[in-house]
Order: C-alpha cells, then sequence, then structure tokens
C-alpha cells in the first residue's frame, strides 16, 4: 500500500536532493536508535515525506550532524532530524508490523511471520506511547480486512477507510490544526488507495485476488485520480506553507504532484507498450 510517497529525483536541485537524503538518514538512524537493527529494515520514504511536511509545517528546528553507518561505513554523511523524526520512526515501524501480519495472512509467507514475530515486542512498546492512535489504526485496518474478505466492489468504502487512516497517521498532536492535517491525510490516503489498486490491477487479476478496481475499465482511472489529487491539493493549499519560512515546500511539492505519480505512470507505459505489441500481432 505504502512506497507511492516519493520524490522525482530527476526533478530535483542538487540543494533539495541533499535535503531529501539527509531527511532519509535521520529517519534511518532514529529507527536504528529507537528499534535497533530490525528497526532500521523497515525504513520507508513515505516516511520521509511525513518528516519533511510536519517538519515544515510546525516550522520546527532541524538537529544536523555528521556520522558513519553499515550502510555508509567509509565517508560520514549528513542527516537531519527534527521533533517530528521519532514519531515518523514510530509509525513506520508499527505499520511495517502490520504489513508483515497482512502478508502472513494473504500468502502463509514464512519470512513475513518471522518479520512480525521480530518487530512484535517493538509494536506492543509503540502502542504504549500512542494507545489511541494505535488502536484507531489497528481499527482501520480491521474494517479493511473485512472489506476485503467480503469483496466489496465500491471503491470509495475501502478508500475511505484507508484515507481515515493516513489522517491519523499526518496529524502530530491533538492541537489547533488536528482537523486540517486529518483531512489532507484522508484525501491523501484515498488517492494512494486508488492508485495503488490501479497499479496492482493486472497481477491481482492473474492472482485472483482482491481489487476493488476489478469491474471498472482502466481507461477511467486517469479521470479518476485526477479528481482525487484536485482534492488533496487544495486540501494541501489549506496548510499554507510559507517558502520563506519553509524552505522544503518545494521538496514537498516535488512528491506531492510529481513523485507520487511515478509508479502509475510507470505501470501506464508497460500497459501501453503490451497492448502495442498485442496489436502489432494481430495484424
Amino acid at each position: 500500500m505504502f512506497g507511492y510517497a516519493v520524490a522525482n529525483i530527476d526533478k530535483l536541485t542538487d540543494e533539495e536532493m541533499e535535503q531529501y537524503r539527509s531527511c532519509y538518514c535521520g529517519l534511518c538512524k532514529a529507527l536504528r536508535e529507537r528499534h535497533g537493527i530490525a528497526g532500521r529494515f523497515t525504513l520507508t520514504y513515505d516516511m520521509t515525506f511525513l518528516v519533511l511536511l510536519l517538519t515544515a509545517f510546525y516550522k520546527m528546528d532541524k538537529r544536523e550532524g555528521k556520522e558513519r553507518c553499515l550502510p555508509h561505513p567509509l565517508k560520514p554523511h549528513r542527516y537531519w532530524v527534527s521533533e517530528i523524526t521519532g514519531y515518523a520512526a514510530d509509525m513506520n515501524l508499527f505499520l511495517a508490523y502490520h504489513n508483515l501480519l497482512d502478508n502472513w495472512q494473504d500468502d502463509q509467507s514464512l519470512f513475513s511471520l518471522w518479520g512480525a514475530k521480530l518487530l512484535a515486542h517493538k509494536a506492543d512498546l509503540i502502542r504504549k506511547r500512542y494507545p489511541r492512535k494505535c488502536a484507531a489504526f489497528e481499527a482501520y485496518l480491521e474494517d479493511l480486512a473485512a472489506m476485503e474478505k467480503r469483496g466489496e466492489m465500491n471503491p470509495d468504502l475501502p478508500a475511505n477507510c484507508f484515507g481515515n487512516l493516513m489522517g491519523e497517521i499526518i496529524f502530530f498532536k491533538e492541537d489547533q490544526y488536528s482537523n486540517l492535517l486529518k483531512a489532507f491525510g484522508s484525501s491523501l490516503g484515498k488517492f494512494i488507495y486508488i492508485m495503488d489498486a490501479a497499479v496492482d490491477l493486472k497481477d491481482d487479476l492473474k492472482k485472483e485476488s482482491y481489487n476493488p478496481l476489478t469491474t471498472r475499465s482502466s481507461e477511467d482511472f486517469d479521470e479518476i485520480l485526477f479528481l482525487l489529487m484536485g482534492d488533496c491539493a487544495e486540501k494541501y493549499k489549506q496548510l499554507k506553507l510559507d517558502p520563506d519560512l519553509s524552505p522544503d515546500k518545494g521538496l514537498i511539492e516535488n512528491i506531492l504532484y510529481s513523485g507520487i505519480w511515478t509508479r502509475y505512470q510507470a505501470t501506464e507505459k508497460n500497459r501501453q507498450r503490451s497492448t502495442a505489441k498485442v496489436d502489432t500481432r494481430s495484424l
């Protein structure tokens, strides 16, 4: 489900690329410090986006440093962290834990079962740290699993459920901005859910796996996604990031308006290529 909130690196400036890598390295450092080596292997760029967004929104101070680590043992590299980084590391691990459980239940993957058992203790600690938030996560995940089990073909229902889950992730604390951040997260989550279903549709049809877009024409996907992203863009604008006070605004918008489309666009190119080959053979 995750893996979409990534930058389009071809459109980043050198400075933005350095900021992106440094934020990612800061999140990796936080995962290692809070959850050990196993935690570091759950690292995703999605939570890098979360750190960038909330650090900019709350205008938080960044603590910078340089270090060597296992992936970069020879040359010290820059990293930065903010108050958000630890929160993002916890959310990253908790969602990775549930993703492994989901893979085990769906595919009976022994590797996923082993990974889930490895992270179970850390997940319990995160539950104690964020009891209300984690209870909400797990309730939404149960609802999604129930919809999948009954073969729900109205994509709005699972998309809204996943949107609620994303809303919980993106709002950091109860304050005057909670509803604003929840609304943006919910809109982004709906978009990601439908995009993920569109990307996975061909494979899901082959495997006879659940996909709420099974009965929809792929010709409609672009229009649906543009409408959903239009709503997401409006919610993002309401956050009112000031480019003078939020130097990472350009990087955030690269991810939101360009990077987030890259997997879908690659899938569409492959589909069109396959269709063209079939048409050529039929001549």
